[in-house]
């Protein structure tokens, strides 16, 4: 749901920007501003969403929202030892993730003259979200059932990327992202599309 509804704010924004940017003359037009999605591959598989603001075609300001897929969690080895033939409760499947919400500044280097191929060097804080989940034992120890326990941890986002306007509303990108707080160190490697007022 909080995917969906950010997506859809990026989309309007973006929409009603390009409508009215696209109106002035490029020559007097010093903004850019463009939804992102991004699909990454890393550790766990995430998906990534955002929008940036460039000015100038020399500075860039992003935010964004990125997610790990769930992916199921059993029990340790250690934990199952503490009983014999353990069974779920329920048939609820434990599972883990992890979302980030970023922001990011950075500098844009435009690498030839059309300005249709430039590396963007960003990084900023975030506030990431992790559910993992936590096992007890029922039942006289015959079962087990689990809680998905969250925890929110300050992080710093690492995301360069190199972006090609395919034309002055869409391009696409590529780039690494990393992601450091005291739970772990992602990383990860994207590729994505961009929407929106991308060049002028």
């Amino acid at each position: 749901m909080k995917t969906l509804l950010l997506i859809t704010v990026f989309s309007i924004v973006t929409l009603i920007s390009h409508a009215q940017w696209t109106d002035k003359p490029s020559s007097t037009t010093k903004h850019n501003l463009y939804s992102t999605g991004e699909y990454v591959v890393g550790g766990e598989q995430a998906g990534k969403i955002g929008m940036s603001y460039t000015y100038n075609n020399k500075y860039i300001l992003s935010v964004g929202y990125s997610a790990t897929f769930k992916s199921t969690v059993t029990p340790s080895d250690n934990f199952l030892k503490s009983g014999t033939t353990l069974t779920p409760v329920t048939s609820a499947e434990p599972f883990e993730n992890s979302e980030n919400l970023h922001m990011m500044l950075g500098r844009i280097f435009n690498l030839n003259e059309k300005k249709n191929l430039r590396v963007v060097l960003q990084a900023g804080p975030g506030i990431t979200t992790f559910r993992e989940p936590e096992f007890a034992l029922v039942n006289s120890d015959s079962q087990y059932n689990f809680q998905t326990k969250t925890s929110k941890k300050l992080s710093l986002v690492l995301n360069p990327k190199i972006e090609i306007p395919l034309h002055s509303t869409v391009g696409c990108s590529v780039g690494p992202m990393v992601l450091v707080n005291s739970n772990q160190t992602y990383i990860g490697a994207g590729i994505g599309i961009m929407y929106g007022l991308i060049a002028n």
